[in-house]
């Protein structure tokens, strides 16, 4: 071979190989495996709770768990928040109405409740054991956010509603508040007593998921609180996001992977695997929700697997700041000394919005407790922060007084919330503890708003516990 062909081979080939090696850089993280997952382990398990945020979530993100658990004696209840009766195009189609009524969209509700009926008859789960809390769909934040208090219920703008219009309603004196939903979730925790919990996982887009996610967090920290002893094993599953499942489709020889986005920040994922029998009555009972087959097909069958995954949600202490600026928490160290980690971490360029404009990209959120008790929390995007954006930073404390909200934002905040500082990339603000009731316990998070256009990012809530002061030498009691 002559040796001007080795050389246009060789640089073919070097070609090629740079090509792949930029390709590989491109996609960044390698994403998880089926067999880097561990298997969900159900052994000594006896109640198994099952929380959805709609009528369909049961099924699709843990009915092959629900066989599983059925098939080795584990008792289950389902228990569903929302009737799903929210969904504007579902309902125009149902109803063939281009403006629905406030009755049909309670038709709608109903209709899905008898939906999840059958799909959970299907997989042996008897009418008994499903509850429906019947709150409002695309609510759950606002009744999280913005109507906590029974005195000043949230109003669906779909059923018209400020309570359960459902003859099938867990408890049909509850209003759509933030306490009422939490009250009807810890009665179900303490009555039930469940040792092994699923429900949405915080990084779920939808918000419903993750306004579920959240209240059902604090349900479970409020009652060990009350009952150190009861430490059940909780798994979160997902639904909701551009990237899962991937691909999509009717697709039952597949497996099901979480997305590398999510699994590269918390890689604490567990598989249950299925046979093809599972797969082939789990997708039975996905066909069960007729209403929403026309316009949902191709999410709703994706959910077939050989396969399902869940997440286990690691727990964060409030870090003791000792050293730092204030507006920079890459300085921030701890009482040993050490540099102080995000107490939550947020996949970045994983939207086309958020790939395109840096400064609406949330990386991280910060969280300590100064000298002085106050809180500083501080959200980091991927560069330096864009007046023209709105950066809001959100607190919810729990404590001897009860819940307590705290929002602050840059720029011109909106009534009744506070001032946030920018400084580079860092948005921040420190708390004093007389605003939040001095708390055993916070959430945090934060979120990105584009003016006309909303949220453009957000960073998943996260619950942080305080650690108890030592009040030995404290003969008064009060904390030091």
């Amino acid at each position: 071979m002559k040796w001007w062909r080795r050389l246009l081979i060789f640089a073919m080939l070097f070609a090629v190989l740079l090509m792949l090696l930029v390709y590989s850089q491109s996609m960044g993280p390698i994403g998880p495996t089926l067999m880097g997952l561990d298997p969900l382990s159900l052994n000594g398990h006896q109640r198994l709770l099952v929380l959805a945020p709609h009528c369909d979530d049961e099924t699709l993100g843990s009915g092959g768990l629900i066989m599983a658990a059925r098939r080795r004696g584990i008792e289950i209840r389902v228990v569903i928040a929302t009737n799903g009766d929210g969904y504007l195009f579902a309902t125009m189609e149902e109803f063939r109405r281009a403006f629905p009524r406030h009755q049909d969209f309670i038709h709608m509700g109903t209709l899905r409740q008898q939906e999840s009926l059958m799909a959970l008859q299907l997989l042996g789960i008897q009418v008994d054991h499903v509850s429906f809390l019947s709150y409002p769909d695309r609510g759950t934040p606002a009744l999280w956010n913005d109507h906590w208090l029974a005195a000043a219920p949230y109003q669906s703008p779909y059923s018209g509603a400020n309570r359960s219009p459902y003859p099938i309603t867990y408890d049909p004196s509850s209003v759509y508040a933030g306490e009422d939903l939490l009250a009807d979730l810890r009665s179900i925790l303490e009555s039930y007593r469940p040792d092994l919990i699923v429900y949405p996982h915080p990084d779920d887009v939808h918000p419903d998921h993750w306004g579920l996610s959240v209240f059902t967090r604090l349900a479970l920290a409020l009652m060990q609180r009350d009952d150190p002893g009861y430490q059940p094993d909780a798994y979160v599953y997902l639904v909701h996001r551009p990237d899962f499942p991937s691909p999509k489709g009717l697709l039952p020889e597949e497996n099901l992977l979480p997305p590398a986005a999510l699994f590269n920040l918390n890689p604490c994922w567990f598989r249950l695997d299925m046979s093809q029998e599972d797969t082939t009555l789990k997708w039975e009972a996905i066909r069960a929700y007729r209403s929403q087959l026309p316009l949902l097909r191709g999410l709703l069958e994706s959910f077939d697997r050989r396969n399902e995954i869940f997440g286990r949600l690691e727990p964060v202490v409030l870090p003791l700041l000792t050293d730092g600026e204030p507006l920079d928490p890459g300085t921030w160290q701890d009482e040993d000394g050490h540099a102080v980690e995000p107490v939550q971490r947020d996949p970045v360029k994983d939207f086309f919005v958020r790939d395109a404009i840096a400064a609406a990209d949330l990386v991280a959120l910060y969280a300590g407790e100064r000298p002085d008790s106050s809180l500083a929390i501080c959200a980091e995007v991927r560069n330096h922060v864009q007046r023209t954006l709105a950066y809001v930073l959100r607190v919810t404390a729990i404590g001897p007084d009860g819940v307590i909200h705290y929002v602050a934002q840059h720029g011109h905040p909106q009534a009744g919330w506070h001032r946030a500082t920018v400084a580079g990339r860092y948005v921040c603000d420190e708390v004093p503890p007389s605003e939040l009731g001095h708390p055993w316990m916070v959430f945090v998070g934060a979120e990105v708003r584009g003016p006309e256009v909303g949220i453009l990012d957000q960073v998943a809530w996260q619950l942080v516990t305080i650690e108890p002061v030592d009040q030995s030498t404290d003969d008064t009691g009060s904390s030091q």
